[in-house]
């Protein structure tokens, strides 16, 4: 029991209270009730009940004894020289029994992300990467387009989109189309935007000007879906809606054949940007499993090569525990459903649109078992080959560290200087130093490559940039710790700044008009990147780039709020990316993704399976991986140097540990466990958070979950919702108001200021805000509740106050509402 807990006086005061009022009866200690002393029965978490107003104890002999009491409840002798200094002294002196403490070192932690699996959808989702222009209307439906009609009294289905011009080499007819009527695959034609002419190389010779694969087609969208339906042995009414894009930003305007489209459509799939379709879903590292708990049996699980268990004994039951190899997966529930329909999918595609056999031939989840999949994290080019050998309850993906370390993290160098505004003053530190000083250690937190992380310690605002170059004030959400990579790239621009950052790292450049996300690794010299000069945002470019080795074991990272972008060393960059990766099927990857498809602006290659790793290497991947405990218990001796707080290098020895086994045979098999589970899936398999649905809902199971735990003061998380939260949504919102723009229902035009005409000067649809009063109002009356039910700061109160004021003096006082006697019966 966590006797600690309680100072040596109330020990004596529990000791006679028991004297004084309790009773044994058949060996069970009954006390009365008193709100006191059974509040030091819960402290030190002595498990008691509550019978007919009495509190009953079941361990009654231990827990006299280290009360100093004998079966009479008398105080024996031991009391007269009690040590009254150390309360696990007093309680180890008066019981005869040796005794360290139970509750040791208290770590708090914050709550863990919820869980996620979901597909991957763009916005909006579309089925096919097909232009319709501004005909598909606001939600680029085919339906939609084959009933346009560019002027009144013509056919409605002709309209008029921009894609790639390219050519047959057999024939030489001119198409938009992949592969000509004669068979032979079409290839892309690029000539001058500015003298037409047909050149072969990146920029026209006498203009100087980047070459385009363009031209503008007028086509019957009506009559191409309409064979397309017939190809594929569908009718136009089987399936309700099919969506395509507005249009098309790769640099050959690669248009997918509608068909694919429609069998996405036909199953409700949707596609990526890439031609792929994908699903996402939090990771989680595991290390072993149980057929049981997965969902798999055992003489499957055979037949995809696990024949023994740890102990090497032959797989013949579902409770036997198994070593999860290293790039094996077990994907949700959702998932699996999810993944059923993508390879039927593929295989009416192999069928109907190849005249290939199928290949997957999947009727239920049970049929995905042995089958390879494509790993990608965000931000990556690079893809990590899997093979699904279970399934899960849990809305998360499960698999072996080794397979989460094979994707990267993106963060600062240490000496990286981010300027910040506390609410009083500027002040210009380095990452080290503002990560050291707000890493909250009471709430830390830990994600699956070991990366330490917590909320900030204290309110701090960054300097961002949007996507448009405005420069913002964003609030810090979480400061992290990482291990750093072997190496690091160092840039310098013209201007004399420098920054040092992690090979994967999100760096900004100008896109034209507007910027661009784009991999460390693929910042050239000569790039353009968004920097800050006094209050504005200007273009410095790159003139060198280096690998330097990395000069420290520890790189550093901000998590910021909306734009997740942050002014690092004067030059504008991104963040760290989460703990959330995708999955897609190989074949899917094999055969519909193309280079073609993705964005020509730079950056539209990450987040893209351009290359792909078959084999997992320990000795390459993340070093964070290499700390992964693999022992099965750990010797006396780790447990004796805690008690004299020895640094972890003295003891670094007494833990397996996977960097110990680097080189050899069992870097990738005979990892055991510590802790034993009986099913992985076990407890609650959606969060509340994601349960509840309303703000209001989440806020009240957070406050009065705070108001039952010890450890938490509800008033101080009260504040802090007011503060990073409520009161900054509240403001950003009214400001958003007052700078909103307009937009079209119908074609979605954007307008700056309402058209005089009262409709879009386009189509004639209606105008619409962007920012509506509710939207404004939505924190408001939660914010008043908080200010009346808790105790926050008067700067707090006075803040909403003024706010308050503020969007009544915007929209007005809020109409009273006329009741009557029945509405308070």
């Amino acid at each position: 029991w966590l006797w600690d807990d309680l100072s040596c006086t109330d020990i004596a005061e529990l000791a006679d209270f028991v004297s004084q009022t309790g009773e044994l009866r058949h060996g069970i200690l009954v006390l009365p009730p008193d709100e006191r002393f059974k509040g030091m029965l819960e402290e030190i978490l002595i498990p008691h009940r509550v019978r007919e107003g009495l509190v009953c104890i079941s361990d009654t002999y231990v827990f006299l004894a280290c009360l100093g009491l004998d079966l009479k409840l008398k105080k024996r002798p031991a009391w007269q020289n009690a040590p009254m200094d150390d309360p696990l002294s007093l309680v180890s002196h008066l019981s005869g029994f040796g005794m360290r403490s139970r509750g040791g070192t208290r770590i708090g932690g914050r709550m863990g992300r919820p869980g996620k699996s979901r597909p991957r959808k763009m916005n909006p989702p579309p089925h096919s990467l097909f232009p319709l222009g501004e005909a598909g209307g606001s939600r680029r439906s085919f339906q939609e387009a084959s009933n346009h009609a560019p002027q009144p009294n013509m056919d409605g289905g002709v309209i008029t989109i921009e894609t790639g011009r390219r050519r047959c080499p057999s024939c030489g007819a001119e198409t938009f189309q992949n592969r000509c009527e004669c068979g032979a695959h079409t290839e892309p034609v690029y000539s001058c935007p500015r003298c037409k002419r047909e050149q072969a190389g990146p920029e026209c010779p006498s203009c100087h000007t980047a070459l385009a694969c363009s031209q503008v087609v007028t086509l019957n969208v009506k009559q191409e879906y309409a064979a397309a339906m017939e190809r594929l042995g569908l009718r136009e009414s089987s399936i309700s809606l099919v969506k395509g894009v507005k249009g098309l930003i790769s640099r050959e305007r690669t248009v997918e054949p509608m068909e694919k489209g429609i069998l996405r459509a036909a199953r409700d799939l949707f596609v990526f940007k890439d031609g792929t379709i994908r699903f996402d879903m939090i990771d989680l590292p595991l290390t072993h499993i149980r057929p049981g708990e997965v969902g798999v049996l055992p003489e499957r699980l055979r037949e995809l090569g696990y024949a023994e268990d740890i102990a090497g004994e032959p797989l013949l039951s579902p409770s036997q525990v198994v070593e999860l190899k290293a790039q094996d997966i077990l994907v949700s529930d959702s998932c699996a459903e999810y993944m059923v329909k993508v390879a039927q999918f593929l295989d009416e595609l192999l069928e109907k649109c190849y005249g290939l056999p199928p290949f997957y031939r999947v009727q239920t989840r049970d049929d995905l078992l042995g089958h390879l999949v494509i790993g990608l994290a965000p931000h990556t080019s690079a893809g990590v080959l899997a093979r699904i050998v279970g399934f899960s309850r849990a809305n998360v993906g499960y698999a072996h560290p080794f397979f989460h370390a094979a994707k990267r993290r993106n963060c600062f160098f240490g000496d990286t200087e981010i300027e910040t505004f506390d609410g009083r003053e500027w002040c210009t530190r380095p990452i080290r130093q503002i990560v050291a000083e707000n890493f909250d250690l009471s709430r830390p937190g830990i994600d699956r490559l070991g990366t330490y992380y917590s909320d900030p310690s204290s309110t701090l605002l960054v300097r961002t940039v949007d996507r448009e170059g405005k420069p913002h004030l964003r609030r810090v959400t979480s400061v992290s710790l990482h291990r750093s990579p072997e190496a690091l790239i160092r840039f310098e621009t013209r201007g004399g700044r420098e920054i040092a950052v992690t090979p994967d790292h999100a760096m900004l450049v100008w896109d034209i008009c507007s910027l661009r996300k784009i991999r460390a690794v693929e910042l050239k010299e000569g790039d353009p990147v968004p920097v800050m000069v006094g209050a504005n945002v200007l273009t410095d470019h790159i003139i060198r780039r280096e690998v330097v080795p990395s000069p420290d074991t520890r790189v550093f990272c901000l998590t910021v709020a909306e734009d997740h972008t942050v002014l690092a060393n004067g030059i504008f960059t991104g963040q760290c990316d989460g703990d959330e990766d995708c999955i897609m099927l190989l074949l899917d990857g094999l055969i519909n993704f193309s280079r073609s498809f993705l964005p020509e602006t730079r950056g539209g290659s990450m987040d893209a399976p351009l290359v792909l790793t078959t084999r997992i290497d320990p000795a390459e991947i993340d070093k964070e991986s290499h700390n992964l405990d693999v022992g099965p218990g750990y010797p006396l001796e780790l447990y004796l140097a805690t008690l004299n707080y020895a640094h972890p290098k003295e003891v670094e020895g007494l833990v397996d540990r996977v960097g110990r086994r680097l080189g050899t045979p069992a870097q990738i098999e005979g990892f055991s466990f510590t802790h034993d589970t009986t099913d992985i899936s076990a407890g609650p398999l959606e969060s509340t958070y994601t349960q509840l649905k309303s703000m209001i809902e989440k806020l009240d199971a957070e406050l009065a979950l705070a108001g039952k735990i010890r450890a938490v003061d509800e008033d101080d998380v009260a504040e802090r919702v007011l503060t990073t939260h409520f009161i900054r949504d509240l403001q950003g919102n009214l400001s958003a108001f007052s700078k909103q723009k307009f937009r079209c229902v119908k074609c979605n035009t954007s307008y700056r200021r309402m058209p005089l005409a009262g409709k879009c000067n386009r189509c004639g649809g209606n105008i619409i805000p962007t920012v509506h009063e509710g939207s404004v109002k939505k924190y408001l009356e939660m914010s008043r509740d908080i200010c009346r039910k808790y105790k926050v700061s008067e700067y707090t109160r006075q803040r909403v106050q003024v706010l308050d004021m503020a969007i009544e003096s915007t929209f007005g006082q809020e109409k009273s509402q006329q009741m009557g006697l029945a509405d308070f019966m």
